[in-house]
């Protein structure tokens, strides 16, 4: 099990670099994200996933199993459940810049912490 600490320098870095992305959204998943590496299967072919889960939000946590959109929709059911966005109701016919903010914010955490291949 590992927590996600960011120096100082790092927090700088993404800001300066991702103006278009919400920080205090950012810093609530960074704050309480938790990746655990799993592995099934036997020795010989083993099956190695990553479990992300919020620490004190049970049941909002996923794997690498998971399709990103899914862990997309998880994440903002969970952020509008805890009330930390309020995206209200969602019409695709109005370009809502303030949910872009969020999705693009969302995805910008998934890339961080989804273990690269």
């Amino acid at each position: 099990m590992s927590k996600i600490f960011l120096f100082e320098s790092e927090k700088e870095e993404i800001s300066k670099k991702h103006d278009d992305i919400d920080r205090s959204v950012l810093n609530f998943l960074l704050r309480r994200s938790v990746v655990t590496d799993k592995q099934i299967g036997d020795d010989d072919y083993p099956i190695k996933f990553s479990e992300i889960r919020f620490e004190g939000l049970p049941g909002f946590g996923f794997s690498t199993f998971n399709s990103r959109k899914e862990m997309e929709k998880n994440i903002i059911e969970m952020l509008e459940e805890k009330e930390v966005i309020n995206l209200g109701e969602y019409n695709p016919s109005v370009l809502d810049t303030n949910r872009q903010k969020i999705i693009k914010t969302i995805r910008y955490f998934l890339n961080f912490i989804l273990p690269k291949k």
